[in-house]
């Protein structure tokens, strides 16, 4: 399937409602287009990440006795609500502040200067009303 950039004048997929080249355009991902009209979002993956793949793919191997395919989940076998309550424990206990918390809880994301480029404008604008809903309701802390 091939698949081309999606239009800079085509409206934004991230739901802002502002066309691409205005919204997510510059961001560090692109989104594409295949023939059918189907929009995806490509993201880089980090170097870590690409340098441990080799080896999560021989272990998906082993498990199910096949490769991975395209739909398959590599980290098959996580709980994510668990991994949610572990993570907001640990945000808690190293202090990070309850805005910001309740942000990830509410989203699912997190926003760092590390990765803002690599979400949508929809994304990081979510994720800032939700602290700001926080502050407004309980105040700076």
């Amino acid at each position: 399937m091939k698949l081309k950039p999606l239009s800079p004048n085509a409206k934004c997929p991230c739901g802002t409602g502002r066309k691409y080249k205005t919204c997510c355009f510059n961001k560090g991902f692109h989104y594409l287009v295949d023939e059918q009209g189907n929009i995806t979002r490509d993201v880089p993956m980090h170097p870590e990440l690409a340098e441990m793949l080799p080896q999560v793919e021989q272990e998906f191997t082993k498990r199910h006795g096949r490769p991975p395919g395209p739909n398959d989940r590599l980290f098959d076998g996580i709980d994510l609500e668990d991994m949610n309550r572990r993570m907001v424990s640990t945000m808690r206990e190293t202090g990070v502040a309850p805005a910001y918390i309740y942000a990830f809880e509410k989203t699912g994301l997190l926003l760092t200067e590390e990765n803002r480029h690599l979400m949508t404008t929809r994304d990081v604008e979510d994720f800032e009303a939700a602290m700001d809903e926080y502050v407004a309701e309980h105040g700076e802390q």
